[in-house]
């Protein structure tokens, strides 16, 4: 039975599930502690407890959340990241996460004669309370820098993350560079610091990604126009320094924020606009779809201009992850899967109506019109298919296989499974359905025969995914 065990060192408390994620917590352990060193040499940061870390797999996607009110705490999903749109650019999960979060935990814990005067005085960090607006002041006089805006404490940690990186991060991001660039071009307003914080984190469709986006890019500006040691300066809480963030911002640059955001967007603008000009010197490439169907998240495509394919990793609901091959000349996505159960052909539609199956194939019901009804022939296409995977991998490695035909249908389809010499299955029911096939191919086996399947081919045919049945 699972259960919650934790290793601790002088500087970490990490707790986790075991045995779960026993296999991660030697790793877990090492990134921390390189990145809380770093933090410390980096920020002359003096920490007064052990940050205390929870690992947690409750998400299909990697993220992480930091606080130091009342004690210094990181929260990290372990799945892997979403790089979908390469709005994120990392080397590992585990190092990104412990460099990025363990910013956030220097900067807000690190403290002044002042702020430790106080945290005795409360004995320790106050967290405001919203039915005690009292609390506010106890919270400032404990924390300070805590009490400062999102893109303050996410601009300096991809900042810095980045730094810690050699480059690669969100701080040299073409996603941003994108969104800046597209901004200068369709004339949209840049948010002042007030704006940003009550209107543009409002209106985010992602979780206060403007934070991002313009505290990243405003602290990179500031790295150039001024120097990296005084951005570390500003967000540092040392002897000497100002509480609020803003005062300190004017101590270590010499001029208000509010001047020094104003230069920053005049020389975005400026940037910008000069990129522009230089795009505009090339005619615009034509768009031209190539496919009808969402394909979810893409990775980076690779063209074959032999086959006349494109090859990229593929995303969307109700589909495990896989690679697939899109045809320039129908659009038409074909996969294959290899597993404990067989070889499978896929073969996915989406038709706009209610789809039955007989013993005369696929018949469709248009929905906007129930009295058109027409007869789908593409299980042709699709047994044709199969025979020739089948007779391509015997000439080319001698392997005798059974190639699966599957119709995956993603429209109103009653039925849910039909099966025959060409079946037809709901994308709801794919996974489930492959699974409770009888055994055709050992464990052991299956490396094996996704490789000739493969080699049979040439890069003409399909995605291969040798993982989705296993």
């Amino acid at each position: 039975m699972a259960q919650l065990r934790a290793v601790e060192t002088p500087e970490l408390r990490l707790v986790y599930v075991d045995p779960a994620e026993t296999f991660l917590i030697p790793y877990a352990a090492r990134t921390f502690l390189n990145s809380y060193e770093f933090q410390r040499r980096l920020f002359k940061f003096d920490p007064r407890e052990p940050v205390n870390v929870l690992l947690t797999d409750l998400s299909d996607a990697g993220n992480a959340s930091a606080t130091s009110v009342p004690r210094d705490s990181l929260r990290v999903e372990i799945a892997p990241l979403s790089f979908a749109f390469e709005t994120l650019a990392a080397n590992d999960r585990l190092n990104v996460i412990m460099n990025h979060e363990l910013v956030h935990v220097a900067t807000m814990d690190q403290t002044a004669k002042a702020d430790r005067f106080f945290r005795r005085l409360f004995h320790g960090k106050v967290a405001p309370v919203p039915d005690e607006p009292e609390s506010m002041v106890y919270f400032f006089a404990t924390t300070p820098r805590v009490a400062a805006p999102r893109w303050y404490h996410e601009g300096s940690a991809v900042f810095v993350d980045t730094w810690m990186a050699g480059g690669l991060g969100r701080a040299q991001s073409g996603y941003d560079e994108m969104v800046f660039r597209s901004m200068v071009r369709d004339g949209t307003r840049f948010y002042d610091p007030l704006g940003l914080v009550s209107e543009g984190t409002r209106i985010d469709f992602q979780v206060e990604v403007n934070s991002y986006l313009y505290g990243t890019r405003f602290m990179t500006w500031l790295g150039r126009r001024y120097s990296p040691e005084q951005v570390i300066d500003w967000v540092s809480r040392r002897e000497g320094s100002r509480a609020y963030y803003s005062s300190a911002f004017r101590r270590v640059f010499g001029v208000t924020l509010e001047q020094a955001w104003a230069a920053w967007v005049e020389d975005e603008h400026a940037f910008q606009q000069k990129n522009l000009d230089l795009i505009r010197q090339f005619p615009t490439t034509t768009g031209q779809d190539l496919t009808n169907r969402a394909l979810g998240s893409v990775s980076r495509a690779y063209y074959d201009p032999e086959a006349q394919r494109i090859y990229a990793g593929l995303n969307y609901p109700g589909a495990l992850s896989h690679i697939g091959a899109i045809s320039l000349a129908t659009g038409n996505i074909d996969h294959i899967v290899v597993g404990p159960t067989g070889v499978f052909l896929l073969d996915s539609k989406r038709l706009g109506g209610v789809v039955t199956v007989d013993e005369r194939g696929m018949t469709v019901t248009r929905l906007d019109d129930p009295n058109l009804v027409y007869q789908h022939t593409g299980d042709r296409h699709l047994l044709a298919l199969s025979k020739r995977t089948h007779d391509q991998t015997l000439e080319s490695s001698r392997i005798r296989l059974w190639v699966t035909p599957v119709m995956v249908i993603w429209s109103d389809f009653p039925q849910r499974v039909v099966e025959g010499r060409c079946n037809y299955v709901h994308g709801d029911e794919l996974e489930a359905w492959i699974r409770a096939r009888p055994q055709r191919i050992a464990a052991s086996r299956i490396p094996q025969v996704a490789d000739a399947v493969r080699n049979s081919w040439r890069p003409e045919v399909v995605g291969h995914d040798s993982t989705a049945a296993e």
